[in-house]
């Protein structure tokens, strides 16, 4: 699992480059240039959770109660789940007026991948 609130870069985020590609697609679609999304990052409360096939129920209990949540939330409320480059599923959760929001990216072989599906 891995859990940022930042704006993700290819060196940090833990994913092959075709995904982190189509995934970067995602989260500047809406905004005019990077540049503002990455702004609009930095002003309102927006997280990213990356789920692998390892993140099965055993890991999800070890989060934080926080993280939990999120996941829930997204899983209940999704605006979007989109299939993406390297087996992955990507959706997102508004939670605020003000466009707050987590985005899940989810691996097609962890546990919680079939409940995005039913979505």
């Amino acid at each position: 699992m891995f859990v940022t609130l930042n704006w993700p870069c290819a060196s940090t985020l833990p994913v092959p480059a075709e995904t982190f590609t189509d995934l970067r697609y995602h989260l500047l679609e809406g905004f005019p240039s990077e540049a503002q999304a990455r702004q609009y990052w930095e002003d309102i409360p927006t997280v990213l959770i990356l789920l692998e096939p390892e993140d099965g129920p055993d890991q999800l209990e070890q989060a934080s109660d926080s993280v939990q949540r999120q996941i829930q939330f997204v899983l209940a409320y999704p605006e979007f789940v989109v299939s993406i480059a390297g087996g992955y599923r990507l959706a997102l959760g508004i939670f605020s007026d003000e466009g707050s929001g987590i985005y899940l990216l989810v691996h097609n072989q962890c546990p919680i991948a079939q409940e995005l599906a039913d979505a």
